[in-house]
């Protein structure tokens, strides 16, 4: 299914079943002899991060073979590119909250290193990040901006508030799942939300004060007030706009490392597959026998591991050489797994998600978010469902006939429950 993007006014994306086109109608750098020192800059500093695995790679493309997606009236765009289309899209109200804090932390490393020769990142949203496996990778080509000479700030920077530190500071203060807070907001929590989540002793701490209190009081006594735009230093200094830009990006730092989510305890689900209440240790053993011999006969190049827990089979699945997306409902199980997978280099890309509930299809028309059941129908050569049948029947109610055509549904050739 072709899914267009169209909120960013320079440009276009085409998100296909195998490749994503996209097309600007403002030049976009790539470097070329002879070409502006600034654009040339940009461009030789992506390839360095699509080298390092951070940006996603792009090929040009003739903009003609584009014609078919656009409207009759509308000219061909001035640039057009291919990109490989990630195994597995995924969104932030399915991430865990090490995962949101990763994104954050791989936007503000690029946007520093953009600001270095002249441009910063013009937003700073979870869409423009996907997970590879475990490792985020930035996916918006035409996020750099060209900056004004002099300008002191960085344009994007109360969206990543909204986007990144607040809900990961509701989430550490008042347990928010981010699964609520990423479907209740497009654009992220403001300061003012956020501050009617909090009681009087959380408002007064230092680390809050400055993200959520102030800010919140500030917006209710000034009011709805039209954007200004950054300020500039006088004569365009670009030195000293730069030096304090460089300034509020540390302090951004400073502040996501104060709400990096700590490894949680363990929960009720936590030890869901070990051997004691559930398992006895031979019954534990022989489960992963069984799941061993499996991936050992039909050596399945993907697999869907649907109620995870912590990812025993996941890993058996990874080591064994199939690239793995793994659910759970727990986000404490899916945290963990995501560490050990990124850890110990595993292609396992862990999601937090009921699977009684699972995400819909979100955004204007519906079409900006895919559902999950389209993003995995027919993707996986195999599917686990182990320990989970008996949830969905007891719990949710689920009838056993609709569970098995889910189940059909997932996989192209075997599933293990």
């Amino acid at each position: 299914m072709i899914r267009p993007s169209f909120r960013d006014p320079q440009g276009r994306t085409w998100i296909g079943p195998d490749s994503v086109l996209r097309a600007a109608w403002s030049d976009i750098p790539t470097p070329a002899p002879g070409q502006d020192p600034a654009q040339e800059s940009l461009g030789h500093l992506i390839q360095a991060f699509q080298t390092e695995g951070r940006w996603i790679p792009a090929t040009p493309v003739d903009p003609a073979s584009l014609v078919e997606f656009l409207d009759p009236s509308q000219p061909l765009p001035s640039r057009a590119w291919a990109h490989p289309r990630l195994f597995f899209p995924s969104y932030a109200h399915e991430w865990a909250p090490a995962m949101l804090h990763q994104a954050a932390k791989l936007t503000l490393e690029l946007n520093e290193r953009l600001l270095e020769a002249g441009w910063e990142l013009k937003d700073a949203t979870p869409t423009n990040i996907l997970f590879d496996g475990p490792h985020p990778i930035f996916v918006d080509h035409l996020s750099p901006s060209l900056r004004r000479p002099g300008h002191m700030g960085w344009t994007a920077y109360g969206q990543f508030i909204r986007n990144f530190l607040v809900p990961l500071c509701l989430h550490r203060l008042r347990g928010l799942p981010l699964a609520w807070l990423h479907l209740a907001r497009r654009d992220g929590i403001s300061p003012e939300d956020a501050s009617l989540q909090l009681g009087l002793v959380d408002r007064l701490r230092p680390s809050v004060l400055g993200l959520i209190t102030l800010p919140a009081l500030l917006a209710r006594r000034q009011g709805p007030a039209p954007a200004q735009g950054l300020r500039v230093w006088k004569d365009g200094d670009e030195f000293i706009g730069r030096t304090i830009t460089a300034r509020l990006l540390k302090g951004l730092h400073k502040r996501l490392g104060r709400w990096a989510p700590p490894v949680a305890d363990a929960t009720l689900w936590f030890n869901y597959d070990q051997a004691g209440e559930s398992y006895t240790p031979e019954g534990v053993m022989a489960k992963e026998a069984f799941i061993q011999r499996a991936l050992d006969d039909c050596r399945p190049k993907t697999v869907l591991d649907l109620g995870c827990n912590t990812g025993r089979y996941s890993r058996l699945a990874a080591r064994a050489g199939a690239r793995v997306v793994a659910v759970d409902g727990d986000p404490t199980c899916i945290d963990h797994l995501w560490h050990e997978a990124q850890t110990k280099g595993l292609d396992i890309l862990p999601l937090v998600m009921d699977l009684g509930r699972p995400s819909p299809a979100l955004g204007w028309e519906n079409s900006e978010e895919a559902p999950f059941l389209e993003r995995t129908e027919g993707r996986f050569e195999m599917v686990f469902a182990l320990a989970l049948i008996h949830h969905l029947l007891v719990r949710e109610r689920i009838p056993l006939d609709r569970i098995a055509a889910y189940l059909a549904r997932q996989t192209t050739r075997w599933a293990a429950f």
